[in-house]
């Protein structure tokens, strides 16, 4: 093919596109998410319509009388905008795929049609070059789509909301990857059926089947993986549930696997986003994200001797400030309660409830002389299993109290992230953990990748064999 034929084509498939009433249809639709967020916008003081009309205005705080500090309202305020867009997301997912099944799997049957074939195919282009261009016309449809609902998405939020997130963007791709393989198949349903009634539905009925299939090997080779790393014997399995788990195996190996376009958009953005993390321990489930502002970490600082420590000099001379993590060993699983009530009457002070991460403890406020100085001193304990962990910050009283070292300390607070055993657990034996670029040919990314393309190229390579066949 020369140039000239390869625009033409493009062009065929730009109209293919354009041209489409499904396809205007579906625009309008993708637009109302976009335009939802640039109308309602999502604010610690409530949600406002149009900027003008606020509606309930205590939607984080839940009516508190003492609502969080702002550091704290804001992270929420993210978290709560992150299970909106993800929920807004899923819907159109769920939906996209079908619909855009829906619009253009008349594509290749309509280049079919008796009396329209005839000129199609008098034209000096090959019938493989007609039929991918049919195909590309499907992906450049999709991708024109999410384009636009992505785009809409994160516009509206960060110019009615403040909320950026580009990082959104990486759902583009994932949605086009996913349809990328039901095209195909659309497209050999379209040759082998010349129907596009029998194109949509068969492709309809292939897509919980597919996913139903993948679903099943999911949860059987999270279950090889959790026995395979216990010391537990493997619980006997019959003959019939043997041979479903092969049949499952060969299946994912040659099944298109669209579900895996967002694990692989996510597992993408996760490594471009990754920061190392200023401090980890694996056993007690903490990560500290970043170190506070303005302080440096005693090297020699050990979590379960003396306790990580951060220090920084206050300008006035008068003496450091400092924060200190440790963890110590306790005997008994209420030790938390006792150390709490041995220090409330110590200090002749209440504590408060506190979280860290997803874990409930308590906090202590006060303040102390030194000679002439008086200083602030705030503590959390927190118990994970049988392990106390106490969190000291030590800083002179009106230092402390500056807006930017306040700031600084909730910053600070807000970096820790300490999970549970029972979260834990859970991540460590779920397929979205375990699904990475350098894990086991059950759960490797780049698999998935190579064994989607080539079932892509599979049913195009069928689908212009059977088209090559046909007598006009």
């Amino acid at each position: 093919m020369n140039a000239a034929i390869v625009r033409a084509l493009l062009r065929d498939a730009y109209y293919q596109v354009v041209d489409n009433l499904g396809f205007r249809i579906l625009l309008v639709l993708f637009l109302l998410p976009g335009l939802f967020f640039l109308l309602v916008s999502f604010r610690t003081d409530g949600i406002w319509v149009v900027g003008t009309w606020q509606l309930y205005p205590d939607w984080l705080t839940n009516g508190r009388t003492t609502p969080p500090n702002t550091a704290a309202l804001e992270q929420l305020l993210e978290m709560q905008l992150d299970n909106i867009v993800d929920n807004v997301l899923g819907v159109f997912d769920l939906f996209a795929s079908v619909f855009a099944i829906a619009a253009v799997s008349f594509f290749v049957p309509q280049m079919l049609e008796r009396g329209g074939a005839d000129v199609v195919f008098s034209k000096p282009v090959s019938r493989w070059a007609l039929y991918l261009s049919r195909y590309v016309a499907g992906l450049a449809f999709v991708s024109l789509l999410a384009v636009v609902l992505i785009g809409g998405v994160v516009s509206g939020l960060w110019l009615a909301s403040g909320y950026f997130q580009p990082r959104l963007l990486w759902v583009v791709p994932a949605l086009v990857y996913g349809f990328a393989s039901l095209h195909a198949i659309s497209c050999l349903f379209g040759v082998l059926t010349r129907s596009s009634i029998a194109a949509i539905l068969l492709t309809v009925v292939f897509m919980p089947i597919n996913y139903g299939l993948h679903k099943a090997f999911e949860k059987n080779a999270v279950e090889q993986h959790v026995a395979e790393a216990s010391d537990k014997p493997a619980e006997p399995t019959t003959a019939a549930s043997a041979v479903f788990a092969v049949v499952l195996d060969v299946y994912h190996l040659i099944g298109p696997k669209n579900g895996d376009g967002a694990r692989i958009a996510k597992a993408l953005r996760e490594r471009l986003d990754y920061v190392e993390p200023e401090f980890v321990d694996d056993e007690l489930g903490l990560t500290i994200d970043a170190s506070p502002e303005g302080f440096q970490r005693e090297p020699r600082s050990a979590l379960r001797q003396e306790g990580l420590t951060w220090l920084a000099p206050h300008p006035a001379g008068g003496g450091e400030a400092t924060w200190r993590i440790k963890a110590e060993s306790v005997e008994r699983a209420g030790e938390l309660s006792a150390v709490s009530k041995a220090l409330r009457k110590e200090l002749g002070v209440d504590s408060k409830p506190t979280i860290i991460g997803e874990i409930t403890g308590r906090r202590f406020e006060w303040t102390e002389q030194r000679g002439q100085e008086s200083r602030l001193r705030r503590r959390w304990l927190v118990q994970v299993n049988d392990e106390l962990l106490t969190v000291d910050y030590d800083a002179e009283a009106a230092w402390a109290a500056r807006e930017d070292s306040e700031r600084m300390a909730r910053a600070f607070t807000g970096a820790w992230r300490l999970e549970g055993d029972a979260k834990r657990r859970a991540r460590t034996a779920s397929y979205d953990d375990l699904f990475a670029w350098d894990a086991s040919w059950r759960f490797n990314a780049v698999l998935s990748i190579l064994t989607t393309l080539l079932f892509i190229a599979l049913m195009l390579a069928l689908g212009w064999w059977k088209l090559s066949r046909i007598d006009f």
